[in-house]
């Protein structure tokens, strides 16, 4: 019951894969030690090694650690060594304002993994000089719209769009008091430039406090089809790609009450406002709050069908009943926000682990709950609890529906290595996989969500015979536990081909592994291999691609 393993499923139905031959499956004893690893390689700008660029690595899917970052500074030729590297998965990236890699096509990290004293050579980035895009936003009077977002798109990827499909910008920029903006460290390629928010908020959050403008873009259409293309290459720079926006999108007022069940006034109750564009939902950025008397009022709404939900974590046991209402050509007044008692959950934290360390660490984390295929969706859908050192937490004010689970940081999105939710009982009856039900306003008590732990880890590496990878493709390894539905977080896999994954509860994973192209298609039957994972153990794990053999799809 993972929130990352929902959201993965429709990635994973897109690939293409080669016969694979998996084989020499080993397993070492894991050891603690100080750390002596190396990385190093060299960074270039038209072939020359660049002087004074700083170079970091810091741990994959672990942004929260500051200790997790080190980084060096390149000498007179472009050479870098990062010493004392443990060993673990990393994301190596370079600083140089205005450049970019060589390749448009690279991401902006690159994978690296590192093994026990082991010295990895040849991380190397290869930059050119960025483009840049600059021009003037104007209204329709002529006069400078300050501090007005710029958003910057591929222009394929608005070929591509669907009629359903939510684009997203490649870059931003913002305006200064003259309404110039300027975006620099562009790589090559054809973009589209516009400024405003369109009609079914695919250019962002509403500001709800200055002025709306209709999106327009460069020079002056509402249609990205007529859109200018600006080209960019290595260090050009693009001047006078100006915009001129309309007049601003009149915008209304929104108030109201918050009451309770006895339709008494529910003060300091923090709420917001969620629009709906066909499939996709627009969260407006300004949040309401009631006063003493349970009173709100929010202004610059534009027009549209809107929904309420109450931000999570306020300390309340009650959630907030469905309430849709249409912004037209008016303000909107007496809006009444019913709350009423939501659903509950109450239990304990059950650890199933041979590590007596590992219960210590649950005070660490918190719960998160989100119940699934709620109509109307938003934040109003989910909650968190602190859990306490015996175990226990309560999740409150849910609506009625699929509850999925799942253990976070306190400081961020990230799953705590090692722990995971292997089942959740209810009155001593395993919940299904798809989730734990419940009813509207219902109190369920003496849950026991049963969490394992485990520090095993799967060393890999994949290698690619009789040919090689064609331009565009990339290997795909996914790991999932005997015996249960999701997957689990995809490993990077570095320049050499080297993937490691880590905080493994002991038990039976199977392996699969895809080459995939860009265009997503499943033309061949993948390949699986089972693996059997044990704490405190690295079971090592060659995977062999042979690129020159090709099988039926399933």
């Amino acid at each position: 019951m993972s929130f990352s393993g929902r959201y993965l499923s429709a990635a994973l139905l897109v690939f293409f894969g080669l016969t694979v031959s998996l084989f020499a499956q080993s397993t070492t004893k894991q050891t603690s030690k100080v750390p002596r690893s190396t990385v190093s390689g060299r960074v270039t700008i038209k072939d020359k090694g660049a002087a004074g660029v700083t170079v970091g690595i810091h741990k994959s899917e672990d942004y929260s650690r500051l200790e997790s970052f080190l980084r060096a500074t390149t000498d007179q030729d472009g050479f870098y060594r990062i010493t004392n590297v443990a060993t673990g998965s990393y994301d190596a990236f370079f600083s140089v304002p205005g450049f970019v890699n060589a390749d448009p096509n690279a991401a902006w990290a690159q994978s690296v993994i590192v093994g026990e004293d082991e010295n990895v050579e040849g991380i190397n980035f290869a930059l050119v000089r960025g483009g840049v895009i600059t021009g003037r936003v104007i209204d329709a009077d002529g006069r400078p719209v300050i501090e007005q977002q710029v958003n910057l798109y591929r222009a394929e990827a608005l070929e591509q769009q669907g009629p359903q499909q939510r684009f997203f910008s490649s870059a931003t920029a913002e305006t200064d008091d003259r309404g110039i903006y300027r975006m620099f460290g562009l790589h090559a390629g054809r973009y589209k430039v516009s400024a405003g928010r369109s009609n079914d908020g695919n250019s962002g959050n509403a500001p709800a406090i200055r002025a709306s403008y209709k999106q327009v873009f460069h020079p002056d259409v509402t249609d990205h089809a007529k859109a200018t293309i600006i080209e960019v290459s290595e260090g050009s720079e693009a001047n006078n790609v100006d915009i001129t926006l309309g007049r601003p999108v009149q915008t209304f007022a929104v108030s109201g009450r918050v009451i309770d069940e006895k339709g008494l006034p529910v003060p300091n109750m923090r709420f917001g406002f969620q629009r709906t564009s066909g499939q996709r939902i627009e969260f407006v950025n300004v949040p309401a709050v009631s006063n003493a008397s349970g009173e709100f009022v929010v202004e610059g709404l534009i027009p549209g069908k809107y929904g309420v939900f109450l931000y999570p974590n306020q300390n309340v046991e009650v959630r907030a009943e469905t309430l849709s209402f249409d912004v037209v050509d008016q303000d909107v007044s007496n809006l009444t926000v019913r709350l009423t008692k939501g659903a509950s959950l109450t239990g304990v934290i059950v650890m199933e682990s041979e590590d007596k360390a590992a219960p210590e660490k649950l005070s660490q984390f918190q719960l998160r709950a989100y119940v699934m295929g709620r109509s109307g969706g938003g934040m109003g859908n989910s909650t968190m609890s602190a859990i306490a050192p015996d175990g226990s937490f309560r999740l409150a004010g849910l609506p009625g529906g699929t509850v999925e689970m799942q253990l976070g940081s306190r400081i961020g999105p990230f799953q705590p290595k090692g722990f995971s939710i292997t089942r959740i009982e209810r009155d001593g009856v395993a919940a299904p996989p798809r989730g734990l039900e419940i009813k509207d306003g219902e109190q369920v008590t003496g849950l026991r969500v049963v969490v394992s732990h485990g520090n095993g880890t799967i060393r890999g590496v994949v290698k690619v015979e009789n040919g090689s990878l064609q331009q565009g493709n990339r290997i795909f390894v996914r790991l999932t536990k005997l015996g249960e539905h999701t997957g689990l977080q995809p490993p990077p896999l570095d320049a050499r081909g080297h993937f490691l994954i880590e905080g493994l509860p002991p038990g039976g994973y199977e392996i699969l592994a895809q080459i995939i192209d860009r265009g997503g298609t499943q033309r061949v039957r993948p390949v699986r291999r089972e693996v059997n994972v044990q704490n405190g153990v690295v079971t090592d794990v060659v995977i062999t691609l042979d690129v020159g053999t090709t099988s039926q799809p399933e």
